[in-house]
């Protein structure tokens, strides 16, 4: 377990942060993640790489994590969580960039949040397509769409 969280949890607090804003909830959710991880890992064929069979338990959790809170209906203020800036400016500027990236992300259609993830992570196209039950090209089609989401919403906040 302890091998799992110093390889994996990284990854594991990157995905929960795909899948939600909250940092309370997001820990929760990173949680559940790497439970559900280690429940599984007796499981493990090595039909593909253990990072590409730990991504999509991590991904099916996060998935199911926003089925479950989009049924609750709790209305809540969720803020987006600042990241720590030393006070330069362009430390300033590369954080407000991670803010809406990190947003624009968790605004994504659950299929393309996933991919996108995937990809943050540095899987190849065939890996992606593994975890996600869609086809290369479909995988292809759907980054290209994401990066123009996510610069549209750079430029609109440059704007």
């Amino acid at each position: 377990m302890a091998s799992l969280l110093k390889e994996y949890g990284a990854l594991f607090d990157r995905v929960a942060a795909a899948y939600e804003a909250n940092f309370a909830i997001r820990q929760e959710l990173t949680q559940e993640i790497v439970f559900h991880v280690w429940q599984s890992l007796k499981h493990f064929r090595g039909d593909s790489q253990l990072k590409t069979y730990v991504l999509k338990i991590a991904h099916n959790r996060g998935v199911q994590h926003v089925s479950k809170e989009v049924k609750r209906i709790q209305p809540e203020l969720i803020t987006e969580d600042s990241a720590t800036v030393s006070g330069a400016d362009y430390e300033a500027e590369q954080a407000q960039q991670l803010n809406i990236l990190m947003k624009t992300i968790r605004e994504l259609p659950l299929s393309q949040r996933q991919v996108a993830t995937l990809y943050l992570e540095g899987l190849s196209y065939q890996e992606i397509a593994e975890v996600s039950g869609n086809t290369q090209s479909n995988v292809g089609v759907m980054i290209n769409r994401i990066k123009t989401k996510l610069q549209e919403a750079l430029n609109h906040a440059n704007t």
